[in-house]
């Protein structure tokens, strides 16, 4: 069970008590202090949060107001408090900079992540490799950069990092925005920390960013804090995000050094990299879903067809819909990445959610052989049409079937949804009273259907 698996589960405890009292808030405070002590979160952070949702749980509250929501809502204000703040970290100045970072970091591949996401915006992007020490470490930033067409500038014969500056910043004089890729190290050393001077003294960077690996958990505590004091940081990327149980203590610890996250990254792609908000990301985790950057993603990579994201969680899903969500996956991402964005991913099975390539093409193909009428309905596909559809496409009616059975789970998942979509963040970054309510009540719907047998897994 991953990070916001636990979390969620001891806020349903909560949700689904009849009556609140101190007991209660104990067992589900435990059961927050296992989720973010497994996810490495620092054990004197884990107590604070503890003690104020304690002390925060039975305070005078206003008449229509519930007490277990009042203190659903506190707990998830403290969580996004300890992950990163309700602020949104921006590199306000990207005209040069440098990207620091330990070996393991994925420092190169966020260099690239880096320039697709100015490229995306019109940007101009030239990156400069300094990683003298590492053998082939140019070879794979030139590899890199040839899927985005980016120029790189470096040269390996050249042992002079301030040189290999100056002359990539001569041949980038007309770009908008100059990434430098520096060395790095299995510590931070005193070697490392002059080479990065003096990489810093002949860049003069507009910002600095620290690239850590999520898997490093509460360490990046002390590695921020060094990388701080010896040569300054602007930023930090955070990398692995996806895949790693210590997710939360990376988060955590970067944001008690004050240093703030300005982007994650959520996977392998060059795509795979989000403007970090941790309001958004305890959302998605939680499986409460992060319709925005589902919505910044697919404006962003500038979709043409009728995929409409909002159209998903309103009630609006049809065969058609899902169509153009398979051709707009094979851009934005997987369909699993898609639902957790959403909030449904933790309600469906993994199977489910992993649409091979070969079947997502398979049904396309199957979909072109349905008359529009069968789109926008598809309570009109009986045995007789699903024949016609198997014979015009050229596959069984099997495939058909499970094309069919693919869609009605899923369009029973986000019809119960339509409204998640509402528990979204206010000016100051916390979520109101009235939205949690509405939250609540969906949930306690969505059982109601799983009770019912009328949503099966």
């Amino acid at each position: 069970m991953g990070f916001g698996d636990k979390l969620r589960e001891a806020i349903e405890k909560l949700r689904k008590a009849t009556f609140v009292d101190k007991d209660l808030i104990k067992e589900v405070i435990r059961e927050l202090q296992r989720a973010l002590i497994a996810s490495d979160v620092e054990i004197s952070l884990v107590l604070k949060l503890s003690k104020e949702i304690e002390e925060q749980a039975f305070i005078k509250l206003p008449d229509e107001l519930e007490r277990k929501e009042h203190v659903v809502k506190i707990t998830y204000d403290k969580l996004v408090e300890v992950l990163g703040g309700n602020e949104q970290a921006e590199i306000k100045n990207p005209n040069k900079i440098l990207l620091l970072g330990l070996y393991g970091s994925g420092k190169t591949t966020s260099c690239l992540k880096l320039a697709k996401y100015y490229q995306k915006r019109s940007k101009s992007v030239g990156v400069i490799g300094v990683d003298i020490f590492r053998p082939a470490a140019l070879k794979q930033l030139q590899q890199l950069a040839k899927q985005i067409n980016v120029p790189v500038y470096g040269n390996e014969n050249e042992k002079n990092v301030k040189k290999i500056i100056e002359l990539g910043l001569k041949e980038f004089h007309d770009k908008e925005v100059i990434i430098v890729d520096s060395a790095g190290r299995s510590a931070l050393d005193d070697e490392l920390v002059d080479e990065i001077k003096q990489v810093n003294q002949a860049l003069k960077p507009t910002s600095t960013i620290l690239v850590l690996s999520a898997d490093i958990g509460q360490t990046a505590k002390k590695q921020a804090h060094a990388f701080q004091e010896s040569v300054g940081v602007n930023g930090i990327i955070i990398t692995k995000l996806d895949g790693s149980g210590k997710g939360g203590g990376v988060l955590a610890a970067c944001h008690a050094t004050q240093a703030p996250v300005v982007f994650i990254g959520t996977g392998e792609k060059l795509d795979d990299l989000q403007e970090f908000n941790a309001t958004r990301f305890l959302s998605r985790i939680m499986g409460y879903g992060d319709l925005q950057s589902l919505i910044e993603k697919v404006k962003e990579i500038e979709i043409n067809q009728d995929f409409n994201p909002e159209d998903l969680m309103n009630g609006n899903f049809t065969l058609k819909t899902f169509r153009e969500q398979l051709k707009a996956m094979k851009k934005v991402g997987t369909f699993s990445k898609i639902a957790d964005m959403m909030g449904f991913g933790a309600k469906m099975p993994a199977q489910d959610l992993e649409l091979t390539q070969d079947k997502m093409n398979d049904f396309e193909i199957i979909m072109q052989s349905m008359t529009k009428q069968e789109m926008a309905d598809d309570e009109l596909i009986n045995s007789n049409r699903i024949k016609r559809i198997a014979k015009g496409s050229g596959k069984n009616e099997t495939s058909v079937r499970e094309l069919l059975k693919q869609f009605r789970k899923m369009k029973k998942i986000m019809s119960s949804f339509s409204d998640m979509q509402d528990l979204q963040a206010g000016e100051n970054g916390q979520i109101d009273q009235k939205q949690m309510q509405k939250m609540m009540s969906k949930l306690k719907g969505i059982k109601g259907l799983v009770k019912q047998k009328k949503i099966k897994f």
